[in-house]
């Protein structure tokens, strides 16, 4: 490991806190992802896919001739971690990039993979047009696909894709920008024939851009961005614009502060929710916030089911990526910057929105060196891989480099890491649904008993308790607190490990609490 700073949100976990630690693969990788190696090559690691036999990742290089043309790499790795084969995408006259997170995709039945992006044409004239590259399951082309806003001889008009969707039909959705200044919503068919093609803007002299793309439950869109007024950093938003099927707007929602805030990253609850992530500025110095992760679910009519605010307020703090597993827990990863250390970060959430850990991580120990953690998925073995950039500044040597980790289901990337290492808990802020308490539970950790006592202004009476594991698993069940306000629980049966209790009465969750079971 070469370094490590983590946060449990609730509680201490014991080292042996889940089983299969002896089952888990760890590593801490940096990778040249050109496909003809040169030493002077940076790299960018920005997608990841699991496939039976190891992880496949996309990102951006460069030529190897002028150290210029902006290429595609990918690359795979084997579950250990070493690469058993990597190629490059691109040519002599163009740049290629690939979109935001969530850009490298593939069919349900993994007959076919997906990587989406723009591809910047140079000569005669300068403009931009989406781009889609899909391939086999050996990562052979199987075809290309360009998507031009140009309808006249005059090529002024710029179609940047930032992510990409799959529908429930096999359609293709895009999401991106015009021009830098319309969010842009573009649908093609499961071979990427265009169908139609949306742009939206709000305001005289706004730059409205959009980053992220969702199918939505309803059969819909939503698209996820970030809008401010030219010459005014501090009103920069998060922005979600909603439309039916056919790509017509239902409604938009501008979620921030009165500073700069960040983009809007969109996933899509297995409840059929929207979830949606950023950095929420709080403080301005000149034009550079100080921020928070902020992740809000809402329904499809707009509505803010709840919203959070997570960890310190931290300059350069940015959502790069937010994903939702198949329990309904989050992931996200993302960035930032505190007393001149550069981390990349992990935060992993429930269902709910209560923060279950943050971790910060660092590939070289040199305090000025860059770190960016692009994306996370969740692998075969109940951990994580994580992908991104790690950028050498001196004492530190080397090139910028492709980083990719494998982490435990903990965010571990070491059997037993310490979890409460070098910096303080940092309460969830809740922004809504605020009749919710809190269970005391004590003693916290504990070893085969517990006791949940009401807080004061919760009278008792028949509720239904349940207690959930770190997999979003129930673990127990039962009734809880008809008349008395507090009650012994017997978790003899229970792992060590990380547990959320919950407590419903018959209209509403009016209660939570976490605690650790250690042995």
């Amino acid at each position: 490991m070469k370094y490590l700073t983590g946060i449990i949100f609730g509680a201490l976990i014991s080292i042996n806190s889940l089983c299969g630690y002896s089952q888990q693969i760890y590593f801490n990788n940096i990778y040249n992802l050109c496909a003809t190696y040169d030493p002077e090559v940076w790299s960018v690691a920005d997608g990841i896919i699991e496939q039976r036999d190891g992880y496949v990742l996309c990102g951006a290089t460069v030529d190897t001739i002028d150290f210029w043309m902006r290429r595609i790499p990918l690359i795979k790795i084997s579950f250990g971690g070493e690469i058993l084969w990597n190629k490059d995408f691109g040519d002599s006259e163009c740049d290629y990039y690939t979109g935001r997170p969530g850009s490298f995709k593939y069919l349900n039945n993994r007959s076919k993979y997906f990587i989406s992006g723009t591809k910047n044409l140079w000569n005669p004239q300068n403009y931009a047009v989406g781009y889609l590259m899909a391939f086999d399951t050996t990562f052979d082309t199987i075809y290309t696909r360009t998507y031009n806003l140009n309808l006249d001889q005059i090529p002024d008009t710029n179609a940047n894709f930032e992510q990409m969707d799959i529908c429930e039909n096999s359609d293709l959705v895009f999401g991106g920008s015009m021009n830098g200044s319309h969010l842009l919503l573009w649908r093609t068919d499961s071979s990427g024939n265009t169908k139609w093609y949306k742009t939206f803007h709000y305001g005289t002299y706004t730059l409205c851009t959009g980053y992220s793309v969702i199918q939505t439950s309803d059969k819909g869109f939503a698209l996820g961005g970030f809008m401010y007024t030219i010459g005014q950093p501090e009103t920069g938003n998060s922005v979600i614009v909603k439309t039916d099927s056919l790509g017509n707007q239902e409604w938009v929602k501008f979620l921030g502060g009165p500073y700069l805030d960040n983009t809007a990253m969109l996933s899509l609850a297995p409840d059929g929710n929207i979830i949606m992530g950023t950095a929420y500025g709080e403080s301005m110095t000149g034009d550079i916030p100080k921020s928070r992760i902020y992740i809000a679910k809402l329904d499809n009519s707009g509505n803010i089911i709840w919203e959070y605010k997570y960890g310190p307020n931290l300059y350069f703090n940015f959502l790069l990526n937010i994903r939702t597993l198949e329990n309904g827990s989050i992931i996200a990863s993302g960035s930032c910057t505190e007393v001149s250390i550069y981390y990349g970060w992990i935060l992993k959430v429930d269902m709910d929105g209560d923060s279950l850990w943050l971790r910060r991580e660092r590939y070289f120990e040199g305090e000025n060196s860059l770190h960016y953690l692009y994306d996370i998925i969740p692998t075969s073995d109940n951990g994580f891989l994580t992908c991104g950039d790690a950028i050498p500044i001196s004492p530190d040597t080397g090139i910028r480099s492709a980083w990719v980790m494998k982490l435990d289901s903990l965010g571990c990337d070491t059997p037993g890491c310490d979890t409460t290492v070098g910096i303080e808990e940092d309460k969830t802020v809740r922004l809504y649904d605020d009749k919710t308490e809190g269970f005391d539970i004590s003693p916290n950790p504990a070893r085969d008993w517990i006791a949940l006592n009401l807080p004061d202004n919760v009278a008792p009476g028949a509720m239904e308790l349940a207690i959930y594991n770190i997999y979003g698993q129930e673990v127990l069940k039962r009734q809880a607190f008809p008349q008395n306000r507090s009650l012994s629980l017997n978790i003899s049966h229970l792992s060590s490990g990380f547990y959320l209790a919950t407590c419903k009465d018959a209209k509403k969750q009016i209660l939570k609490g976490k605690f650790v079971v250690a042995r």
